[in-house]
């Protein structure tokens, strides 16, 4: 009798959560088709129906995962934040780290941090250490972050017997990663991610560890705090206002080869609406804006953009703005490397990023309101084809439209 009722409980619980999570995807997905542009969402509106019932599946694993993990992290949190071991310890077997092939092909920041968080993640499912190379082929997030992790000199030698866990999709979770520490050809090995691994659903449950490790240097948090002082408007002594953070990402992606992957690149309208998003939501409380642009082509994003006369026409039109009263400001952020721009990102009130993993990560590690261009990957694409909306962009992060730069 006894079994019967706890199979039933089981049973209960369990139609409880589908019905949750089926639930939750259909909202999600009708909010974003209302939100999308008129006579755009027709040729979304497809690609949203194909890949409806995957979706269901992989939020349903994910939350199974999830709890999973819940029931784990004392033991699994302890070890990756646990102090690096030394050379002189036996690694073999406990580690998760990266295949070499992604360690050398030339990742930049967004790519790596989404890798970091994917072995946190993997780290924290199977009860095992996280580890990088010392030397990094092309320089990794320590020039910059903390990273309290084991370095190794050589993967093979050190961390092996090992394991490979790839991917399907770039910019999607791998829900089969949730039960990975049932697996038993894992025993005794170390564990290698071998892809991108691009989805927020790697930070949950390791949130806290991942911003252990990701804490500014002392040298570069001085520095952009400094920089933050040094560009306050004299004007703006004695107001309180905010500062958004404006991530442009252009240059790499200009190519027609590129756009006929699947990038995109927003026109000023996006720019403008986001804008005005932050400036009515920071006049309620009688503040005013900074907008800090960061970005790979700022001469590009001045002269095809221009956030200045966005600026000038806030100032115009703002309720609280008199002829000589200026509430909104716009600063570029010239000379400065990625890692500095993304450490200025992160410190900001809010952020609007265009597209890509850069700008992703600054919103990230910002933690605050995040505006992002809905029309990234196009429709279509073979990146599209990589990609899963509600597995890449947070829930909470606010989506906008509009027209796309389009290379003749």
């Amino acid at each position: 009798m006894k079994y019967r009722k706890s199979q039933s409980l089981a049973s209960h619980y369990k139609t409880l959560v589908f019905i949750s999570v089926t639930s939750t995807v259909v909202i999600i997905y009708v909010l974003q088709l209302l939100s999308t542009p008129s006579g755009e969402w027709m040729r979304d509106s497809a690609a949203v129906l194909v890949g409806f019932a995957d979706e269901i599946s992989s939020a349903a694993v994910f939350n199974v995962g999830l709890m999973s993990t819940s029931r784990n992290s004392p033991v699994n949190s302890d070890l990756i934040i646990a102090p690096p071991e030394d050379s002189k310890t036996n690694k073999t077997g406990r580690y998760v780290s990266m295949c070499w092939g992604c360690l050398n092909d030339g990742r930049r920041l967004g790519n790596q941090l989404f890798n970091f968080a994917a072995m946190l993640h993997v780290a924290q499912l199977t009860g095992r250490r996280v580890a990088m190379l010392r030397h990094h082929p092309h320089g990794w997030l320590d020039r910059w972050f903390e990273v309290p992790v084991t370095h190794v000199d050589s993967i093979d030698t050190e961390l092996c017997p090992c394991v490979q866990v790839g991917e399907k999709a770039h910019l999607a979770y791998k829900p089969q990663l949730a039960m990975l520490s049932n697996q038993t050809y894992i025993a005794g090995k170390s564990i290698l991610l071998c892809g991108y691994f691009q989805s927020w659903k790697y930070t949950e449950g390791v949130e806290s560890a991942l911003r252990h490790h990701l804490r500014l240097l002392p040298n570069v948090s001085a520095a952009v705090r400094h920089y933050l002082d040094h560009i306050r408007p004299s004007a703006w002594k004695e107001q309180s206002f905010s500062r958004v953070g404006v991530h442009v990402r252009s240059g790499d992606i200009m190519g027609r080869s590129k756009q006929e992957y699947g990038y995109t690149i927003p026109q000023r309208p996006y720019f403008e609406q986001a804008m005005s998003l932050f400036v009515a939501e920071q006049q309620e409380r009688g503040g005013r804006v900074q907008f800090i642009v960061t970005g790979d082509s700022l001469a590009w994003a001045k002269r095809t953009i221009n956030f200045k006369s966005i600026a000038e026409q806030l100032n115009r039109t703002s309720s609280s703005s008199t002829k000589d009263d200026v509430v909104v400001d716009v600063v570029y952020s010239e000379g400065h490397d990625a890692g500095f721009d993304l450490a200025l990102l992160s410190l900001c009130d809010g952020v609007i990023m265009s597209t890509g993993t850069y700008g992703w990560w600054g919103a990230w590690l910002a933690n605050k309101t995040t505006v992002y261009y809905s029309n990234w990957p196009r429709a279509g694409s073979p990146l599209f084809k990589q990609f899963k909306r509600y597995d890449f962009f947070p829930p909470n992060w606010i989506p906008i439209g509009g027209p796309e730069i389009r290379i003749p």
